[in-house]
């Protein structure tokens, strides 16, 4: 019986195509786990990104829209008001694009561990948790009385409000004849019919939250809609004439990004 022999650089050579192939193959049988989330929402002080917006507003059934310009843009770090870590962002607004932009508000926005936190007219809401799953769900105003991660994890679902869709997605708009398209977006949408006033959708009213976050980019699209059905000079209510008493919808589509 003979027995291989050769040089050690030798052996290593012949072994090295063979160990390769042994690796890719555990690669491959490797399942990926959820991704972290944060890169979904980048921030880096002097980045800013510009929104179209359409508005619309209707009182006692009258319509009135109207369009302008939100520019975002991250200022400076700062603390949040747990004393962490994080950044304030300015938005800016202008009717037209040869207008001159007039701050409109302040937010602050701090990344955890698990969560991505939005400060803004003393309300904080949580927009993302970590890591992104799939139809994930949680309270997006966990925070509102107490400051305490563990208000995410409570196990009690009946207040959850925002869910994770369509993670890893292409997303595709357009704004102004042109096409705006990202290969990898994840969506956070409005859990409406749970028992508390921030998310319902009935004969009454209707409310709907929805925003887009492209990987690398940040928030690319944001959708609001409420709407009241009833009319109180005849004392109906129904939504199946389409007719909205009173109500806002807003649709935000990112145009422009980059850095100051």
């Amino acid at each position: 019986m003979s027995t291989l022999r050769c040089a050690p650089l030798k052996c290593l050579a012949w072994l090295a195509p063979v160990a390769a192939l042994a690796l890719a193959g555990c690669q491959n049988d490797t399942v990926p786990g959820p991704e972290s989330g944060k890169e979904y929402f980048p921030l880096e002080i002097g980045s800013y990104r510009v929104y179209a917006v359409a508005d619309t507003l209707w009182n006692a059934f009258q319509r009135t829209p109207s369009s302008y310009q939100f520019r975002e843009t991250v200022t400076d770090q700062v603390s949040d008001a747990t004393g962490k870590p994080a950044y304030r962002v300015v938005r800016a607004r202008r009717t037209l694009p040869t207008d001159t932009w007039r701050d409109d508000s302040v937010m602050v926005v701090s990344v955890a561990s698990r969560s991505l936190v939005l400060t803004k007219n003393n309300r904080r809401t949580v927009e993302l948790v970590f890591p992104v799953q799939q139809d994930r769900t949680w309270d997006m105003y966990a925070f509102m009385l107490g400051d305490t991660t563990e208000a995410l994890d409570t196990g009690d679902r009946r207040y959850d409000n925002r869910r994770y869709q369509n993670i890893g997605e292409p997303f595709q708009i357009m704004a102004g004849g042109k096409t705006y398209r990202y290969d990898q977006t994840l969506t956070t949408a409005l859990i409406v019919g749970n028992p508390n006033k921030y998310g319902f959708d009935d004969e009454v009213n209707r409310s709907t939250y929805q925003q887009v976050y492209a990987k690398g980019v940040g928030p690319v699209y944001r959708v609001r809609r409420r709407f009241d059905y009833c009319d109180p000079q005849t004392g109906t209510c129904g939504k199946s004439n389409t007719r909205i008493y009173k109500g806002q919808a807003r649709h935000e589509i990112l145009i422009e990004q980059g850095k100051l």
